[in-house]
């Protein structure tokens, strides 16, 4: 059974693989002391950290780089219990304080909006997208949709995608595909771009990552569906409306009956993520037969996994063709309004897929990117296939999984003060066996990960429990 990790040992341990030994949490640190007499050197290491941190998701770390500065975070030592504290002197003013360096300094590589437009350079060549703003009431940040275009092979068009999802009161990003292929959204530079929107997003405009949606029609809503099931940790809501999902045989077929399988590590994965979508019976351009068997798949899981994908809306329509239906995409972005992301849900599914279809090239400029975190969960090297089932009742967590290399070892739980009682021990039971007791450090190692992997200070995390 696993004991607790120090603080002062986290960010080795985080680095050189080493367990040690916990003693005493930091329960005895007085939150506004700390804050105050740290400010500084916070400050300074954040911003050597967002100095460092590469612009867009097409640059992967210098893991030298960032170890190197993983160690100053762990020199600080054990955090106070923030939330345990004054509500002017909780974790979200840490978050504070490391994120206002990123706001002063991200970096240019993106650019302005001219005339609405923001281009930018990456491995791929030119990238550009279609940007609406708009203004809020002091304090309080906008929701973003993400609006995905439709097309294929030498077709697409960010203009009509704009004008179909543009929503009042709401910052619009409407990407160009770089490459303009079949299923542009799910290739590793589409990935890869849509990726890097959500970071300028919410680091340059300020969004509300509680209320990120991601939409498309035809190919963009192929790419919604895609973007569902491989990061729901980052929406509130996807609305995949007429698209198809990657299957076999293959995915252009009018009844689920002639469907074998779809995509790996999507379906189950959307647990927790609201969804509204459609698909015309009669449509020849995405033909209905993927949604149709994924309709099934969902409904199944619904069924046998009470309180999990109950905010999924889907529809059919017969004697529709490749069009929206009468009152649409009006009661979509309605319904995708209303819409708040589920943080830290109790529940958490994770199947993993190393390789989505497309699949990388060799000689590509880039590799898929490897998906380590989430929700709560993480994984340095996720395999191909394999599932993980995390459920929190209290400071109770238990672990199942599947096709992981060897069992839970390699599994991470990332926790903060408001999803546990940090005054008792975390119990984690893992394929009925408890692999780990105790309390876990607050540390700032921690909170720097979790901020930088989604670049979100909404969802962070300060202890983690590595099995």
């Amino acid at each position: 059974m696993r004991m607790p990790i120090s603080a002062a040992a986290l960010g080795l341990s985080l680095l050189l693989g080493a367990p040690a030994a916990s003693t005493s949490p930091g329960d005895d640190i007085d939150p506004g002391k700390w804050l105050k007499s740290n400010k500084s050197k916070v400050g300074k290491l954040a911003k050597e950290w967002w100095s460092e941190r590469p612009a867009t998701r097409f640059i992967d770390w210098d893991a030298q780089k960032r170890a190197a500065l993983l160690e100053k975070a762990a020199a600080f030592g054990p955090l106070p219990e923030f939330d345990k504290a004054d509500g002017k002197v909780n974790l979200d003013v840490l978050v504070d304080q490391i994120w206002k360096p990123l706001e002063k300094s991200w970096p240019d590589t993106m650019g302005d909006a001219q005339k609405g437009k923001v281009t930018f350079d990456t491995p791929y060549g030119e990238a550009w997208f279609l940007l609406d703003t708009t203004k809020t009431k002091r304090g309080e940040k906008p929701s973003l949709i993400l609006g995905l275009h439709g097309g294929g092979e030498n077709a697409g068009d960010a203009a009509p995608a704009r004008n179909t999802w543009s929503t009042a009161g709401a910052t619009g990003i409407f990407p160009q595909g770089i490459h303009l292929v079949h299923d542009t959204w799910n290739t590793v530079e589409g990935e890869r771009f849509l990726l890097t929107l959500l970071d300028y997003a919410k680091a340059r405009l300020n969004v509300d990552p509680e209320r990120i949606y991601v939409a498309g029609f035809s190919m963009g809503g192929t790419g919604s569906w895609f973007m569902a099931g491989r990061h729901a940790d980052l929406l509130a809501c996807s609305m995949p409306c007429a698209g198809v999902l990657m299957a076999a045989p293959k995915s252009q077929v009018a009844s689920p009956d002639a469907i074998s399988a779809v995509q790996h590590g999507l379906i189950p994965n959307v647990r927790n993520l609201a969804m509204y979508y459609f698909i015309g019976l009669s449509d020849v351009n995405c033909m209905p037969g993927t949604y149709l068997y994924v309709d099934r798949l969902l409904k199944d899981l619904k069924e046998s996994d009470k309180g999990g994908y109950d905010k999924i809306h889907f529809s059919t329509y017969e004697g529709l063709a490749h069009a929206f239906p009468p009152g649409e995409p009006a009661a979509a972005k309605e319904f995708m309004l209303e819409q708040r992301r589920d943080t830290f849900p109790e529940t958490v599914v994770w199947e993993y897929v190393a390789d989505p279809f497309p699949q990388h090239t060799p000689g590509e400029a880039c590799e898929r990117l490897v998906k380590r975190n989430f929700y709560w969960l993480s994984c340095e090297n996720p395999m191909d296939f394999q599932t993980i089932r995390a459920e929190r009742v209290g400071n109770k967590i238990t672990l199942t999984t599947k096709g992981t290399a060897r069992g839970v070892e390699g599994i991470t739980v990332r926790l903060n003060a408001t999803m546990i009682n940090p005054d008792e021990d975390v119990v984690i039971e893992a394929n009925g066996a408890e692999v780990f007791r105790g309390k876990p450090e607050p540390n700032l190692v921690d909170v720097f990960e979790s901020i930088d992997a989604r670049l979100d200070r909404s969802m962070v995390f300060d202890r983690h429990v590595t099995l």
